[in-house]
């Protein structure tokens, strides 16, 4: 009985939120974009910090705190 209940609820919210979706496109489009910027600073950030991190692990593993490197 309770699981239906849930059910239904968590299928009104979502029917909701494509029904307002569908109204506003632009809001869409805005939070995609400040997605999209956000995860193109976290790949520019890991490309620039990818060789300190591997230096780590490098000697991570040397120390026999992981397996690998």
């Amino acid at each position: 009985m309770r699981l239906s209940v849930i059910l239904v609820f968590v299928l009104l919210i979502v029917s909701l939120t494509f029904q307002s979706v569908n109204a506003r496109p632009s809001w869409l489009k805005k939070r995609l974009k400040s997605l999209e910027k956000a995860v193109r600073r976290v790949r520019d950030r890991a490309r620039e910090n990818l060789p300190l991190v591997s230096d780590y692990v490098g000697v991570a593993a040397q120390a026999g705190l992981i397996k690998g490197g």
